[in-house]
C-alpha cells in the first residue's frame, strides 16, 4: 500500500439499497471471446420465499425456506428498503449541490413537500420528505470549509493508461425478487467482493479489514494486502438518521468488472457499518454506484466512468437484464447482449440531466376496471421526468399521483405498517392494475407478476402493489418495471434505451 501526504475529512449523508446474492469469480465461464458471465443465486429479504428449493440454494437457504410459508411481503424489510432509498436520494441530491454548486431540480421539487412535520421516515410519511442535511467538505483542492452552497464544478480524473478492450457480461444474483447484485475484484492480487450495482448512486463502498463486528459476515477490503492500494488520507463519516453512521477511509485501488479495469479508482473502506448494511439484512459486501460523477459523495468519478475516461472500454455503455427467470439476469459491460432482447424494439431516450439516469416519461396508464376507460396518470403534457434506478424496488411517484392511480379501486389503501407511500390492493384485483409506461415512442407494460410483490402477511387477501407514492413529481423507476425490459445505459451518447426481452 502506498501513502499520500494529503489529508481531508468528508462529512456526508449517504444510503444504500438492499440487494441480493452473487457467485464467485471462479464460477465465471466464457460465452464468447468478448463476453463472460457469472451464474446467479437468489436470496429473499423483502418477500418471504415460497416453499421448495430453487437452483443454486445452499443449506442455509433451504433451512430458511423450510421455516417460512409462501411468499408474503416482509413488511419490516420493505419499510427499511424505502427508508434507505429515501436517504440515498437525500445524500446524492446533497452531493450534486456540493459538486456543482447548483441545486438539482428534483431537490427543488422535494423541498416543496417539506412542511417541517415530515422530518422522520415513519409509517405514512413521505418517501422523500425531510430537510436536506447540510454537509461540510475539506480537501487539498478546497482548503477552507465549505457548506453545500459554495462548491465548484466536479471533473473527471485524468485518463489513465489504456487497458483491456473487451465487453464483459456479469450475471446478477437476485434477492427478494427485485434487488440485484454481482461480483467485482479489487486490488493486486485481485480479491472478489459482492456488490449491489446501483444506477441511482455513484460511489464504491466496501467494508474495511479493520471494520468492527458490524461488518461480520462480509468479505473485507484490506489495503495492506494490495500492492496497488493508495491511502488517500481522507476519512469519511456517513450519517444516517437515528444516530447510526458509517465511518471509514478513502483509498484508490484497481477495480475489475469482468476483465475491465478501473485504475486508481476511489473507494470507501468502512470501519463501521450501519444496521441496514449488516449481513442479516444486506448480504452483499458493498455497493457500486453507476450514476454520473455529479452525484458522487466522494467527489470522484464512478467506476464505469473511470473505465470510459481511460479508454478501457471500447463502447461506453452497459446493459441490464433483470429477469425473474433463473439464469436470465446479467449486467453487460462495454456493450449490450443482443441475445437478451429484441433488437427491433430498442428505443433510446436522451438523458435530461446527466447526474442520475433521468429521462422524460411520456406517459403512465393503467387498465380501467369493470369496463371503465384506462386511467391516465401521466402523459406528454405532464412533462414528467423519470430516474431509472436499479437500486430501487418499486415505481415511486408523488402521493397525489398514487392516489389518482388507485382511485375507485375497491379495497386499495396506503399500507399503515410499511408507510412511505406503499399501497396494498386486494390480491384478486392487483393483477388487473399493472401499469403501462411510455418512453420515447414505445409503450412498455409491467407484468402482473412483477407488479404484485405478494400478500401483506401470511394468509392475507391483500397484496403489496409495485407503485408507491410518498415521492415527488419526479418518478423513480425501479425493478418492478426493469424486470420487464432490457435496459441500456449509454454513457457515450448520454441516453437510456429499453427493449422487449428476448
Amino acid at each position: 500500500m502506498r501513502l499520500t501526504p494529503t489529508f481531508a475529512t468528508l462529512l456526508a449523508v449517504l444510503s444504500f439499497s438492499p440487494p441480493a446474492i452473487l457467485t464467485s469469480a471462479s464460477e465465471t465461464h466464457a460465452l464468447n471471446e468478448n463476453t463472460i458471465r457469472v451464474p446467479l443465486q437468489r436470496k429473499w429479504v423483502v418477500t418471504h420465499p415460497p416453499p421448495g428449493p430453487s437452483p443454486g440454494d445452499n443449506a442455509n437457504d433451504l433451512a430458511s425456506r423450510t421455516n417460512s410459508a409462501t411468499g408474503w411481503v416482509n413488511a419490516q424489510s420493505l419499510k427499511s428498503h424505502m427508508e434507505r432509498i429515501a436517504k440515498k436520494y437525500r445524500s446524492t441530491l446533497a452531493a450534486y449541490k456540493l459538486n456543482t454548486g447548483s441545486t438539482h431540480p428534483m431537490a427543488q421539487v422535494t423541498a416543496e413537500l417539506d412542511a417541517g412535520i415530515l422530518d422522520s421516515q415513519t409509517a405514512g410519511s413521505h418517501f422523500l420528505a425531510g430537510k436536506m442535511e447540510k454537509r461540510r467538505r475539506r480537501d487539498v483542492d478546497t482548503p477552507s470549509d465549505a457548506l453545500d452552497t459554495s462548491i465548484g464544478n466536479s471533473a473527471l480524473r485524468e485518463a489513465v493508461k489504456r487497458r483491456h478492450m473487451r465487453r464483459d457480461d456479469i450475471s446478477l444474483a437476485e434477492m427478494n425478487s427485485n434487488l440485484w447484485m454481482g461480483s467485482i475484484t479489487v486490488g493486486t492480487p485481485p480479491k472478489t467482493f459482492t456488490v449491489d450495482f446501483d444506477t441511482g448512486s455513484a460511489d464504491l463502498m466496501l467494508p474495511a479489514q479493520s471494520c468492527d463486528s458490524t461488518c461480520d459476515g462480509h468479505t473485507r477490503y484490506d489495503p495492506t494486502e494490495s500492492s496497488s492500494s493508495i491511502d488517500l488520507a481522507k476519512t469519511f463519516t456517513i450519517a444516517y438518521g437515528g444516530g447510526s453512521s458509517i465511518n471509514g477511509t478513502q483509498y484508490a485501488d484497481n477495480v475489475y468488472m469482468g476483465t475491465y479495469e478501473a485504475v486508481n479508482q476511489t473507494l470507501g473502506a468502512a470501519t463501521t457499518y450501519s444496521s441496514g448494511l449488516q449481513v442479516s439484512s444486506f448480504p452483499p459486501d458493498g455497493l457500486l454506484g453507476m450514476g454520473f460523477p455529479d452525484i458522487s459523495v466522494f467527489h470522484a468519478p464512478p467506476v464505469f466512468q473511470t473505465m470510459v475516461s481511460s479508454g478501457a472500454v471500447k463502447q461506453a455503455e452497459f446493459g441490464f437484464a433483470l429477469s425473474s427467470e433463473p439464469g436470465k439476469s446479467e449486467l453487460t459491460i462495454g456493450g449490450t447482449n443482443a441475445d437478451m432482447y429484441q433488437a427491433s424494439t430498442l428505443t433510446y431516450i436522451p438523458v435530461s440531466l446527466a447526474a442520475y439516469w433521468q429521462i422524460p416519461l411520456g406517459g403512465v396508464t393503467r387498465p380501467g376496471l369493470n369496463g371503465a376507460p384506462d386511467v391516465v396518470v401521466a402523459n406528454k403534457t405532464s412533462y414528467a421526468q423519470a430516474i431509472i434506478d436499479t437500486g430501487t424496488t418499486l415505481i415511486v411517484t408523488s402521493d397525489a399521483i398514487a392516489q389518482q392511480f388507485y382511485a375507485n379501486v375497491t379495497g386499495a389503501k396506503p399500507d399503515a405498517d410499511i408507510g412511505g407511500g406503499v399501497w396494498s390492493v386486494p390480491c384478486d384485483t392487483i393483477g388487473s392494475l399493472a401499469p403501462t409506461l411510455t418512453f420515447g415512442s414505445r409503450n412498455f407494460t409491467v407484468s402482473a407478476s412483477t407488479f404484485n410483490l405478494g400478500p401483506t402477511a401470511n394468509g392475507s387477501t391483500d397484496c403489496i402493489a409495485g407503485l408507491a407514492g410518498g415521492g415527488s413529481s419526479y418518478w423513480l423507476i425501479g425493478d418492478v418495471f426493469l424486470q420487464n425490459v432490457y435496459s441500456v445505459f449509454d454513457v457515450g451518447n448520454t441516453r437510456v434505451g429499453f427493449a422487449d426481452l428476448a
